[in-house]
């Protein structure tokens, strides 16, 4: 009686893992998964800005997450950027972007005239990132800005068992630019498993010998005839 229900019970597992193989069961298709996305909110990524005490700098980190549409994840003027702008630039179809991300900064602080360098119609303004000379003659500005900026992808958890997030940092050295947006696509990829797997492997086995279901435990072998 016991062996009947192990045999059952082993029938029912193969029955349902063949099944969610080939129907997915049990994992939502691409389509369910745009549905979903497009029914959320989803453009607006939440910034949490901190101060280095190491040099002052101002960062600014969010929770990386992924997707299957990038206009599901992106403002609508941005959107449109991509679409007739940053894509045609790069010569692809915008389908093909598996990551998208743009920060927002604003420069802002204060410059001192350089003694060293004053001309009769020019004044100077220079720090280690910014070169600005203005023309009294003719009103103008001429500046340069020498932009640095700092992109830190890395996995935490919140808590010691908690679900590792994959979390992308952004600053300057520069500490009159201060980031004040984000906005970030990335594509969620599908991996397919390898063919071959290498691992322990514990159950029930059928000896031929004995016409009997044992228990084992082991390292075995395993070939997928199938990946999808």
């Amino acid at each position: 009686m016991k062996k009947n229900l192990i045999i059952t019970i082993l029938v029912l597992a193969i029955i349902v893992l063949v099944a969610n193989l080939f129907k997915g069961w049990f994992i939502p298709s691409k389509n369910d998964r745009i549905t979903d996305e497009s029914n959320r909110d989803r453009d607006s990524i939440m910034l949490y800005t901190w101060m280095s005490r190491v040099d002052s700098t101002l960062h600014g980190k969010f929770q990386q997450k992924e997707g299957e549409v990038i206009n599901n994840y992106v403002t609508e003027k941005y959107m449109t950027y991509v679409q007739d702008t940053l894509a045609p630039a790069l010569n692809i179809a915008t389908e093909k972007i598996d990551e998208l991300t743009r920060a927002k900064f604003t420069l802002e602080g204060q410059l001192k005239a350089v003694k060293d360098q004053r001309e009769k119609d020019r004044i100077y303004y220079e720090n280690k990132y910014m070169q600005i000379v203005s023309n009294t003659l003719d009103s103008t500005i001429k500046y340069k800005y020498n932009a640095i900026v700092d992109v830190v992808k890395y996995q935490d958890r919140k808590w010691l068992l908690g679900k590792e997030n994959t979390y992308i940092d952004i600053s300057s050295p520069d500490k009159n630019m201060k980031i004040n947006g984000v906005e970030h696509f990335k594509k969620r990829l599908d991996v397919k498993p390898k063919r071959i797997g290498i691992g322990i492997q514990a159950g029930y086995y059928y000896v031929p010998g004995s016409n009997q279901f044992q228990p084992g435990i082991g390292i075995g072998i395993s070939y997928n005839l199938i990946r999808l």
